[in-house]
């Protein structure tokens, strides 16, 4: 039996094969005082390779990493596996059930709140849980991740720079083998309270990923995490590669860097407004251009404030609703990296 405060796992995490069962969290509420709510998990070992623990379901409401989990978990058998697979589609299954980003039970932000803690809600038990019995077993961590509800992405992974060069040079190795069409390219401890920086703390080699978003399912963007994430786990050792090459949909992408930390910047509205994007996601625009127009809701004289571009690269993260209010992004752009710029930056 593995705890964590009040979440608790009876499958054996270390057996070989392939097995199946529950993290089950209990909670006393009008709903749940006489039960547990259950999120599912996998584990596929068929070798003593390395392990890799895959999660969806971070965030409730976004879709593409809950499907590529479970599609592992179906695909896959002891086999395939050189090492183990360690699958959690969806950790936080209160958020999962509500179509939410945070958990109704709590208002955690599941990725806020790590390392967890006891005593402090079931977001924070979830966390720990994690922190506490997976982590500490995998070698690679793969959190996937959409924009949900309220945002748009690039199909992109994150390359977190943390100032030490071999650490970085192994996560932009990640990188460029998973595959995706973007890399955006951040420090560490941008968000604070993530599984990246407590999967980093850890020891584990980490990436994550943005797929799609507004809270849909995209067939190009679930396509894109599907060959990604099984290219990256043949190049780990962790899948083998005719695995790989009978289960992918199509190639891999040669990844392309983004800035998304010190010279990423947003585009934000001061004003209560409908918005008229004048740019779509992933166009490339130049400092000064035009990026929107706001109207004003209740004075139809008034014209319209262009809002434009702070900074040259492509666009992004694109806001879903056209209803905005001050202090809401409309768009992210960030300038593209060279690849030999990354690699002097690393060092």
């Amino acid at each position: 039996m593995n705890r964590y405060d009040t979440v608790t796992c009876e499958l054996d995490l270390d057996a070989p094969g392939k097995a199946s069962g529950w993290i089950d969290l209990s909670h006393s509420d009008d709903r749940h005082d006489f039960g547990v709510i259950r999120s599912p998990i996998g584990v596929i070992a068929g070798g003593e390779g390395p392990t890799a623990l895959v999660v969806g379901g971070n965030h409730g409401d976004e879709y593409e990493g809950q499907l590529i989990t479970r599609r592992l978990f179906e695909a896959l058998e002891p086999q395939d596996v050189a090492g183990r697979l360690i699958l959690v589609p969806a950790l936080n299954m209160p958020a999962v059930m509500a179509r939410t980003r945070v958990s109704p039970l709590d208002g955690g932000n599941m990725n806020r709140v790590f390392p967890g803690a006891t005593g402090q809600g079931p977001t924070r038990a979830l966390a720990g849980f994690l922190n506490r019995h997976l982590l500490p077993r995998a070698g690679l961590v793969i959190d996937l991740h959409s924009g949900g509800g309220t945002t748009n992405y690039l199909d992109a992974a994150y390359l977190t720079l943390t100032g030490d060069p071999a650490q970085d040079r192994r996560g932009a190795a990640l990188a460029r083998a998973f595959g995706l069409p973007w890399t955006m390219v951040v420090g560490l401890g941008s968000t604070g309270g993530d599984l990246d920086s407590a999967a980093l703390a850890a020891g584990c080699a980490m990436i994550s990923c943005e797929l799609g978003g507004m809270a849909q399912v995209s067939p190009r963007s679930l396509g894109h995490g599907w060959n990604g994430i099984l290219n990256l786990l043949a190049h780990e050792g962790i899948v083998a590669p005719e695995a790989t090459k009978r289960l992918a949909t199509g190639p891999a992408c040669q990844t392309r860097f983004v800035d998304l930390g010190a010279g990423g910047r947003q585009v934000t509205a001061m004003r209560h407004a409908l918005a008229e994007p004048l740019v779509e996601l992933g166009d490339e625009v130049a400092e000064g251009q035009p990026v929107a127009k706001l109207y004003d809701l209740f004075d139809i004289t008034q014209a319209p404030q262009v809002l434009t571009a702070p900074v040259a690269g492509r666009v992004l993260i694109r806001r879903r609703n056209g209803l905005v209010g001050h202090g809401d992004h409309l768009f992210v752009i960030g300038p593209e990296i060279a690849p030999e710029a990354l690699d002097r930056r690393i060092g």
